[in-house]
């Protein structure tokens, strides 16, 4: 194709992968290519597939399918990401073009004969999430069948007022990593990503500095396991962080995906630059609030130690925003394991807690593991936390604004 020509890309992922897209989007750019809003218009369409749960690659597939179907005749399509490296076989099925993975952009290099190299190219804004057409707007991607749950509408709206995150209107992202050290028997995204590759730290500045020029006052970083950063190199997120904080300028910045571990393992020198006041926001999954299903998990800590350095936050550092993940339904999870999930909420406080449920993964060992929960279960658990965890912030709020009434008295 020639240079003039269109390209559209999207993509339905996490942050991560919307950065990825981002910087294919700058590439083709870069070398003289018009980037489309309209697939229809596109000479190629480039869609960076998900594949984190079963339930994410079926959207995937349908966007395939709707791509597939909507397009042009003379449209070229190719799927990319983490879907491709994770269950290539169910991409198979419906589609017979090229794929490759999300960090394997070097790829279009020998595609296109591009001038101006992927390795070169750095992106700051993340592709906007896929939305089907106007005739698909009441379609839903995620159907859950013969279970009847009253405060839905509850659930739907605590989601939408309190997804807070690394990325958003006025925050610079970065991808400061890719790829971690860790070996959870439950994760795809290891299989796609692979091992850690960290940016240098002269890199990472850089592109601090880019978003002050452009008048930015937060900073997201962004990374499969933002924790493990720099362990490739020789250095670690505490440097990293230490260098950033020392430039001069009125800004924030936000910590997507610290492993827990790290977090532990970090929190006496994280507690250094904690009080700076320069970090507002911060996401460690605890995945679990019990010690025999996180070993099979093989996440590689205790949960007392995990709330321990959350209880630390919680006491010196209110005003950071802790975002949590947890997952329900992992193989032979009882009830009582269940529940010491439920009573983590109670002893620990987060700002947002995202529960999912366990859904395997091809090539993981715990999708081998005896002992897997039937669906049913599954959903009933995933909505009996999610309503825990409408409820413990209410109840959260409620405290905050008694105290707040008590210290406006006491100075009446």
């Amino acid at each position: 194709m020639k240079s003039n020509s269109c390209v559209y890309i999207t993509a339905n992922g996490c942050p991560e992968s919307r950065i990825d897209s981002a910087r294919m989007a700058k590439l083709f750019k870069k070398n003289g290519w018009k980037v489309e809003n309209d697939f229809r218009k596109a000479d190629i369409i480039f869609f960076n597939a998900c594949g984190l749960t079963e339930d994410i690659e079926k959207n995937s597939l349908r966007i395939i399918n709707y791509l597939k179907a909507k397009k042009n005749p003379s449209t070229e399509f190719v799927v990319w990401g983490c879907l491709p490296k994770i269950n290539d076989s169910c991409i198979r099925e419906i589609y017979q073009g090229i794929t490759f993975g999300s960090d394997d952009l070097t790829r279009l290099d020998e595609m296109f004969a591009f001038e101006k190299k992927a390795e070169n190219i750095h992106a700051n804004f993340l592709i906007p999430i896929f939305h089907f057409g106007k005739e698909n707007k009441n379609s839903k991607n995620f159907r859950i069948r013969r279970i009847l749950v009253n405060p839905l509408q509850l659930i739907k709206k605590y989601s939408a007022d309190h997804a807070i995150n690394v990325y958003g209107p006025g925050i610079f992202p970065i991808k400061v990593s890719t790829g971690c050290l860790n070996n959870c028997s439950y994760c795809g995204v290891r299989l796609s990503r692979g091992n850690l590759k960290s940016k240098s730290i002269d890199s990472v500045i850089k592109e601090v500095k880019k978003g002050l020029e452009k008048n930015y006052k937060e900073f997201g970083l962004i990374g499969s396991d933002v924790g493990a950063y720099g362990r490739d190199l020789g250095v670690n997120l505490v440097i990293l962080l230490r260098e950033i904080i020392k430039i001069k300028g009125d800004f924030k910045i936000r910590l997507r995906n610290i492993q827990p571990r790290f977090l532990i393992k970090m929190m006496p020198e994280l507690r250094e630059i904690f009080k700076t006041g320069k970090i507002s926001y911060l996401a460690t999954a605890a995945e679990s609030g019990n010690d025999r299903i996180l070993s099979l998990m093989n996440r590689g800590y205790t949960i007392s130690n995990y709330k321990e350095a959350i209880r630390i936050m919680n006491k010196e550092f209110p005003k950071i925003m802790i975002r949590n993940q947890l997952m329900v339904g992992f193989p032979t999870e009882s009830e009582e394991d269940f529940k010491d999930t439920c009573r983590l909420l109670d002893e620990v406080s987060f700002d947002y807690v995202e529960v999912y449920m366990f859904q395997s993964r091809p090539g993981t060992r715990a999708a081998e593991m005896k002992g897997q929960i039937n669906r049913k279960t599954k959903i009933i658990r995933y909505y009996r936390l999610l309503m825990k965890t409408i409820f413990n912030e209410r109840k959260r709020k409620k405290a905050a604004l008694l105290e707040y009434k008590k210290r406006l008295e006491a100075h009446s």
